[in-house]
């Protein structure tokens, strides 16, 4: 029977052009580990995220038809449509529309919804109100999870 200490010793002892066994098994095992972790690596994609957010019309138009410094416009139709980074359509995001006292015609709420399955939502019969000759602006702000939030569109609105 061997001495454990003397086969321990002549097998570290014992590796390919003068390395050890236990530093080349390490070595081998670091290369096979890296591999494991870049091939996960590889599979992974980026986060989705709100790539775009544009508006149909680009832009508001009231005028003051009575003549008292209140300029206002009933029936303003609004398009918004989110992308996301590869250019297709969000569904579901909340999109909510604020700035120059732009209301629902009907019933005076805040203008709000969510996008179709093509990134797109319609706001129709819309109020809008601003005091005095001035340019305004409607924020256009975009909430999907999984996809963070987009504020970065303004629709500028032109009292006439």
């Amino acid at each position: 029977m061997l001495d454990g200490r003397r086969f321990m010793r002549r097998d570290s002892e014992g590796g390919i052009e003068g390395l050890p066994l236990q530093l080349m098994i390490m070595v081998v095992i670091a290369g096979i580990g890296t591999a494991v972790i870049l091939g996960w690596m590889t599979n992974l994609e980026a986060p989705s995220t709100i790539g775009a957010v544009y508006s149909s019309p680009t832009e508001i138009v009231l005028e003051d038809a009575d003549g008292d410094g209140i300029h206002e416009s009933d029936d303003i139709d609004i398009v918004i449509r989110v992308l996301d980074q590869k250019g297709d359509g969000v569904q579901g995001a909340s999109v909510v529309l604020d700035g120059a006292g732009l209301v629902d015609s009907l019933d005076g709420t805040h203008v709000h919804g969510l996008t179709d399955e093509s990134g797109k939502v319609e706001f129709s019969g819309l109020h809008a109100s601003q005091a005095g000759e001035m340019i305004g602006f409607v924020s256009v702000s975009v909430t999907k999870s999984g996809y963070g939030t987009d504020t970065s569109l303004t629709i500028p609105v032109i009292s006439e």
